[in-house]
This record gives structure tokens, C-alpha cells and sequence, in this order.
């Protein structure tokens, strides 16, 4: 028996016997006599360096040149997870043809005949999001009868299917009609934090594998008014990987392992969204976070680290409109841990227009020549096109040993042409002074001519499975003292729970339609608060939640401090089928003072602000209510929860009590006409 480098076995021939054992708490994968955790990558490129950076396997989406893959993953002592293509709804797949089932059957069990013994295989992952737009459910009856083939031909190796995002219609009709599958694979992205509470919310607890996870998706983003979604910077990305990653996959002992987004480079809204790798195979910081994830020391040379990318001494989310045929400086705010020479190379693209849906191959602009001068590696000049309508300014910096950090800007170039097909908005303004506010400026409990509280702890916790009993007019829960509003939760029982808190409401004592809605607060701290500014429909007109909305104002989790969360819910967007629209910023001493949260509600768009710095941008797509709901009045809610699906995620810290928060002001401006 030989030793890899890695301290794996390299297995001499044959298959390898992969179950899933259950433990005490959980799960955990066995492979022949040692256990093993998945430390994956998605993608077959550069594969001995995913060995060196301590990866142990990768995850195909189809059997194409996988003989290949299994004998190089062999050769490294890596394992493969196993693609197996089914046909999508989306590329035209019909689950009622029942010729197409069976010769797809056929096909697949071909596959299967030739690959089943291979010693480096590890599972096999049955399609790829069958479940992303799709509509008939006898695409699970037909995965099922493909586990059971693969049960029949190899009972060596698990079997799974691999989902888009977390939804309890899916898991129950997975729990229903594909008991032949060995566990689930989710893919999540911006969401990664929350999935082993989403999975047990949706009443799955049986191990689980992430297959695909990464940065913030593009469907998740913020975006420009011209639909143009706000990538991360590759150090921006390289946080997210790491928090997102120690708060799920590496904590959950349901999981037996993920494999990160993508070990390699594709074009995916742009050439750098989701590759660790750049064209010219240069790697990321991402990869120096990979390597402390999977082997708990970071790279003896490690990526640049770009702060700040500027257009006009602006950033990417201040929506930057240029002039045709003008001169705009560029400016970067980067440095190198290890403070290697810094060069920087400038690229411009014509924002992509051939934007498919899960992963599809898209086609990479052609770029634009000759439009940046290079000034220095931190500082450039940009030359705006003549023509005019989206751009994307790309910028690569790398420390000459193959490390590189990336970002890239969007912008809007206007002109006067009749063919100019900039965006239009209108020029919306709000009153100076407000038409409804509470200063609170009294003392004792809020002013009752303008609040009422939502009270118990209703629908499994509002709904949410939040752990506190909101109480009615308690002084010990709310209270307006020197000029502030404050909400307290505490630890101590009532009505069946372990908490009581409070949540005020505006509904019948201020209702509104459009406006400008601003609230000054200082956040609580402490794992398992979820302190929450937002607003509901009065009257629901378009129906229960999500499809009449929800606009959240502020979001705080104790558990990610500082990082607050702006975003609406409506029936097409809204996180319970991972498509919700949110903007996330981090800002400092958010629990240690006030802050100014904001949204401006208009006919076209819904924007939110932190200390008037705009980090959230929502059109009026002015396709039905699915997507815009609000042109109905909505009110305000205060409240502080505790626990519940995504605030105790990572559980509650019972020292943390009581748990304040503060409001300094809640103000209203009308929209002008």
C-alpha cells in the first residue's frame, strides 16, 4: 500500500466501497475503512494544484472525457463525484414523453456500466438543478429510476441529485418519490450561511453534500438602473468564502462536505464572477482561503488585496453615468501581503448580452482597445466610448508570482443620438419636512396614536420559528426614555417560550404609498438577535406572503455583526427559492452607535440607503405583481426577534441578555409630485 503526499491512499484497482454512517449528531461519509470528509472543487482543471492546497476531490457535471478525469484523479489520490446529464425542462425536456425517459434511462445506465468500478469514483450526482424552472414533478420519479439502476449495477458508491437552492416543496417531493437516492446536494450561493437551518426548516435530516457554493450570485446582487449586476471584488469574495463557509459547511454535522465554485475560469456574466482562476490561470485570493479551509494555514505567498476599485472617484454602486468621448480618472486602493511589485493590466467589455439561466455557456464580449492609459499600477485614465449604452471596466492586479486580484466597474455612457438606449428614469424628489414621524421625545410606553404591537408568538414564530413571545404594552420590553425608543428581549418564559421582546406596528396609524421612510438605530449584539426596520402591506391585496411584499428597511443577525442587510420580497423574488433581492454592507460599531437606515419608494424603483450611501437598487420591472407588488399602502414594523430560521441559525448565546434595540427617530417624507 503507497501514501500520496496528500495522506491519502492510493487504491491499487477496483472500487472502493462509500456509505453514509450515521453518527451520534449526524453524518459522515466512510470510504473503505477511514472516514472522509468532501474537501471539492467543481471543475477539472489544475488539478494537482487543488491536491497541493489540500482538495481531495472535484465534481463533474456530465461522464464527458470522464475516464480521463477518474485516471488523473486516481493518479493524485482525489476522488470524483460523477455527473450523470439529465435532459431540463428549460432546454426543452419533456418528463411526460415517456420514449425520451427511457432511452435518457438507457443511456444513463451505459454510463453507469463503464465507470462504476473505477477506484477514484466517489459518487454519482444525477443531473444538474432539475429543479430551476421546471414544472412537471416526474422529473424525480425519473431520478429515482436512475438511483435504482445505479443500486442494481453498483453498490459501491452514493447517490445524489444535485439541487438549486433550498425550497420544502422540492424536499418533500424528494422525501416522497426518490428514496433510492443516498442523500441531497444543494447548491447555494449568497445564502451558504443559512442552509443547515433552511434544510431543517424544510424538514430534511438526512445528510447532505454542497455541490456547488461561491461567491454572491448575480441574481442575488445589487443592480445598476440598467440591470447590470454589482460583481464583488476577488478580495470582497475571498470574505464571503471564508465566513460563509466556517458559519455552514464546516460546522454542520449533516454535512459531509461541499465543493467549492468553480476551480477554474468560465464566462458567466462576466470572464470572473465565479472562477477561483483568471483566463490566464492566475489565482485569486479566493484560493489563499481555500487552502486555509482546507488545510488551516494560508499560502506562504499570498494574492493581493484590492480595497477599493474608483470611476470618477466613484464606486461601482454609485451607478456611474459618463459622457461620450471624455476623460475620467481610475484610481485603486491595493496592497500585497507579502509587498511584491504590483502591475495592473485595464480591460474593457461591452456589457454581456447573452445571459443564460444555471450555468449555461455564454459568450464572452469582445473587448474594446485602446480606451484605458495606464498611469501607474494604482492609478489609470479612461477614455469613454462613442457610443453609447452599458460598459464593464476590468482591472487585474498581480504580484508577478501568479496571483492576481480582480474587480470590474459598470457604467452608463449617455448621449444625445436618437439611437441612445440609456435609461430614462424619472427625477423623483421628496418632501424637506417629514408628514409622519415619532421623535420620540416623551417618556413612558410609544405613542399608542401611532403604534400597536403584534403580540404572542404566532405561526411556528411569525413564520420563521423565531423563539421569543412578543408581549403587549410591557415596559420591561418597550419602553421611550431620553429621547430613544427601546426594545428589549429577555430570557424568561411566557406563553410557551424562552424569550419575550416586542414589535411595534404602524398598521391603521400610518399607512403609506411611496415615500421616503428613514429610522436612526444602534443594532443589539449577541449570536441569535435579529433585529428588523421593514414594512408589510396593509391589505395584502395580491395575497399572502411573499406575493403582496416586503420591504426590509434594515436586518441585522448577531451572529455576522456589523454586516446589515437591505432587500425586498415579492412572489418572483424572495429567498425561499434563493432568487431574493438583497444588498449587504458592513459597517462599523453598528451595536456601538446610531446609524441611518432608509429606503426611497417610488412607482419605478425602491432604493436603500446606509448613512445616505446608497447600497441598494430595485426597478419596476412593470411586469405584473409577481415582481412589483408595491402600489399598495405599506406600514412600518419595529422589532427585535430572537432565533428563528436565519437569526439562530448558529444557535442563541443565553449571556447575551437583555438585548437592546435602540431607535433615536422613524421619519416619513412624501414623494413630490
Amino acid at each position: 500500500m503507497s501514501y500520496l503526499s496528500n495522506g491519502l491512499v492510493a487504491q491499487p484497482h477496483g472500487a472502493v466501497k462509500t456509505q453514509i454512517v450515521q453518527t451520534d449528531d449526524g453524518f459522515r461519509i466512510q470510504r473503505g475503512a477511514n472516514p472522509y470528509f468532501i474537501k471539492g472543487a467543481g471543475g477539472t482543471g489544475q488539478l494537482e494544484k487543488l491536491r497541493d492546497y489540500g482538495g481531495n476531490s472535484v465534481r463533474t457535471w456530465s461522464t464527458k472525457d470522464a475516464g480521463t478525469i477518474l485516471d488523473e484523479a486516481h493518479r493524485l489520490g482525489l476522488t470524483v463525484t460523477l455527473g450523470l446529464q439529465m435532459g431540463v425542462e428549460r432546454h426543452g425536456f419533456d418528463y411526460n414523453d415517456t420514449k425520451a425517459v427511457a432511452e435518457q434511462l438507457q443511456r444513463v445506465r451505459r454510463e453507469v456500466e463503464q465507470y462504476k468500478d473505477h477506484p477514484a469514483l466517489l459518487a454519482w450526482g444525477i443531473g444538474n438543478e432539475l429543479n430551476l424552472h421546471y414544472s412537471n414533478p416526474k422529473v424525480w420519479d425519473a431520478v429515482n429510476e436512475v438511483a435504482i439502476m445505479i443500486k442494481q449495477l453498483d453498490n459501491n458508491h452514493l447517490v445524489t441529485t444535485m439541487l438549486a437552492g433550498i425550497n420544502k416543496k422540492e424536499i418533500d417531493l424528494i422525501k416522497t418519490k426518490c428514496s433510492a437516492l443516498d442523500l441531497i446536494a444543494v447548491q447555494v450561493y449568497g445564502g451558504l450561511a443559512s442552509v443547515p437551518q433552511q434544510l431543517k426548516t424544510a424538514g430534511w435530516d438526512k445528510a447532505y453534500m454542497v455541490t456547488e457554493w461561491g461567491p454572491t450570485g448575480h441574481w442575488e446582487s445589487l443592480q445598476t438602473p440598467w440591470k447590470a449586476s454589482i460583481e464583488e471584488s476577488s478580495s470582497e469574495k475571498a470574505a464571503v468564502y471564508k465566513a460563509r463557509y466556517e458559519a455552514s459547511i464546516a460546522k454542520d454535522n449533516h454535512c459531509v462536505g461541499s465543493y467549492v465554485f468553480l476551480w477554474g475560469q468560465k464566462q458567466e456574466r462576466t470572464p470572473t464572477w465565479y472562477g477561483l482562476f483568471t483566463e490566464k490561470g492566475e489565482e485569486s485570493e479566493v484560493i489563499d482561503v481555500m487552502q486555509y479551509l482546507w488545510k488551516g494555514t494560508w499560502p506562504k505567498n499570498r494574492a493581493p488585496h484590492l480595497d477599493a476599485a474608483l470611476l470618477d472617484n466613484k464606486k461601482a454602486t454609485d451607478f456611474i453615468y459618463l459622457q461620450p468621448d471624455q476623460k475620467y480618472p481610475l484610481s485603486l486602493v491595493v496592497n500585497d501581503p507579502d509587498n511584491d511589485d504590483l502591475q495592473t493590466r485595464w480591460e474593457l467589455l461591452p456589457e454581456s448580452t447573452d445571459l443564460k439561466e444555471g450555468g449555461d455557456r455564454e459568450s464572452r464580449p469582445k473587448a474594446l482597445q485602446g480606451h484605458v492609459q495606464a498611469l501607474s499600477h494604482q492609478q489609470a485614465e479612461l477614455t469613454t466610448p462613442h457610443t453609447g449604452g452599458a460598459y464593464r471596466l476590468f482591472v487585474y492586479v498581480s504580484d508577478g508570482h501568479n496571483h492576481v486580484a480582480t474587480a470590474n466597474i459598470p457604467f452608463f455612457v449617455q448621449n444625445d443620438h436618437p439611437t441612445d438606449q440609456s435609461p430614462t428614469p424619472t427625477n423623483y424628489a421628496f418632501s424637506n419636512t417629514p408628514s409622519w414621524a415619532d421623535e420620540f421625545n416623551y417618556n413612558g410606553l410609544p405613542d399608542q396614536s401611532k403604534w400597536s404591537y403584534d403580540v404572542g408568538s404566532k405561526h411556528q414564530g411569525w413564520g420563521n420559528n423565531e423563539l421569543q413571545y412578543y408581549t403587549e404594552a410591557n415596559t420591561a420590553n418597550v419602553l421611550v426614555k431620553n429621547g430613544v425608543l427601546q426594545i428589549t428581549a429577555r430570557k424568561e418564559q411566557k406563553g410557551g417560550m424562552n424569550y419575550t421582546s416586542a414589535r411595534l406596528v404602524s398598521k391603521g396609524k400610518g399607512d403609506f404609498l411611496y415615500g421616503r421612510f428613514e429610522a436612526r438605530a444602534k443594532l443589539p449584539t449577541g449570536r441569535g438577535t435579529w433585529p428588523a426596520i421593514w414594512m408589510l402591506p396593509t391589505t395584502w391585496t395580491y395575497g399572502g406572503w411573499p406575493s403582496s411584499g416586503e420591504i426590509d428597511i434594515m436586518e441585522h443577525v448577531g451572529y455576522d455583526q456589523d454586516v446589515v442587510h437591505v432587500s425586498v420580497h415579492t412572489k418572483a423574488y424572495h429567498h425561499s427559492i434563493n432568487t431574493q433581492k438583497t444588498a449587504t454592507k458592513k459597517i462599523a460599531h453598528a451595536s456601538q452607535e446610531f446609524h441611518t437606515y432608509r429606503v426611497d419608494w417610488t412607482p419605478e424603483y425602491i432604493k436603500g440607503f446606509i448613512d445616505d450611501l446608497e447600497i441598494f437598487h430595485f426597478t419596476n420591472e412593470k411586469t405584473g405583481f409577481e415582481v412589483w407588488p408595491f402600489d399598495q399602502k405599506f406600514h412600518w414594523l419595529i422589532n427585535l426577534a430572537i432565533g428563528g430560521n436565519w437569526g439562530g441559525s448558529q444557535g442563541v448565546s443565553d449571556d447575551i441578555f437583555p438585548a437592546k434595540l435602540e431607535v433615536d427617530y422613524v421619519r416619513v417624507y412624501d414623494l413630490l409630485p
